[in-house]
């Protein structure tokens, strides 16, 4: 389960590699982020506002800070991180921790790991 992420700070860019599973401590954070996208995106007619937009970015912040260790604050990341390929990494830490899968939309690819389409 090698999770890793990419932060570029002062020009230079390293690469985060979270091997272990995840801990209480991430189960707390994510739970954070799974509550505030539920508020953001409860209300099918109500998008999300500036104010949950911006929680949201900075509990996942949080979130990869804690995740991934070595030293990593949530300021890295907010100013290191990608903003494509950062969050999916970061949002693929977050369901690893809830035991969830990321599904983006690839028709081709099973949603559950381990199982194959019935064709």
């Amino acid at each position: 389960m090698p999770l890793q992420l990419k932060v570029s700070l002062k020009g230079k860019e390293a690469t985060y590699t979270r091997t272990e599973s995840p801990m209480l401590e991430n189960l707390m954070d994510a739970l954070k982020v799974q509550r505030q996208e539920t508020e953001m995106y409860g209300n099918p007619k109500l998008g999300p506002t500036d104010a949950q937009n911006d929680r949201r970015i900075k509990l996942l912040a949080d979130f990869a800070a804690r995740f991934w260790g070595n030293g990593l604050t949530p300021d890295d990341i907010l100013k290191g991180c990608a903003s494509i390929d950062g969050l999916n990494q970061i949002e693929e830490g977050v369901a690893a921790t809830l035991g969830l899968t990321v599904n983006y939309g690839d028709e081709d690819k099973p949603e559950v790991k381990g199982k194959t389409p019935k064709k």
